[in-house]
């Protein structure tokens, strides 16, 4: 399920359990396109020793935040089903870099305003507000994927 908030768009797996439905952010892969609506998944170990999910057919997704108990913001989006070749082209399609910089990048736009506060505040030259500039769009750029966002 993805949900859509603002210029944002971030992953959730939604898990009914014991406890009732909880959303856990996830990060984006494209095996999460392929998860349709009431999967099975089961909870276990990732390789790194976090917690991770194992939905039907075989797709680990890794959370990329705290568990929700109540409906994330935004619009929600439910996952269609999809036919193996329209699996493959929204895989290809969703899955570029080129297409997760493009979605990343509007984050990256206050790179910029925080060189030249740094500029104003600290002083300095063009060199270090090229290089406070860049390091704060890398940051930004960085933040939004791991975030969880979704490009799909």
């Amino acid at each position: 399920m993805r949900f859509e908030h603002r210029m944002r768009s971030r992953g959730y797996l939604e898990v009914h359990g014991n406890k009732g439905r909880a959303w856990y952010p996830v990060y984006f892969h494209t095996g999460l396109l392929a998860i349709v609506p009431d999967a099975d998944a089961r909870m276990s170990r990732s390789i790194l020793g976090r917690r991770a999910f194992v939905v039907e057919p075989g797709i680990v997704a890794l959370p990329s935040g705290r568990r929700r108990t109540s409906l994330p913001p935004g619009t929600p989006l439910d996952a269609p089903r999809l036919n193996e070749s329209d699996l493959r082209t929204r895989s290809e399609r969703f899955g570029s870099l080129r297409r997760r910089i493009m979605l990343d990048a509007p984050a990256a736009v206050a790179g910029p305003f925080i060189g030249l506060l740094w500029l104003i505040v600290d002083g300095g030259g063009f060199a270090q507000f090229v290089a406070v500039s860049l390091l704060a769009a890398v940051t930004a750029l960085w933040w939004s994927a791991i975030g969880g966002s979704d490009p799909s």
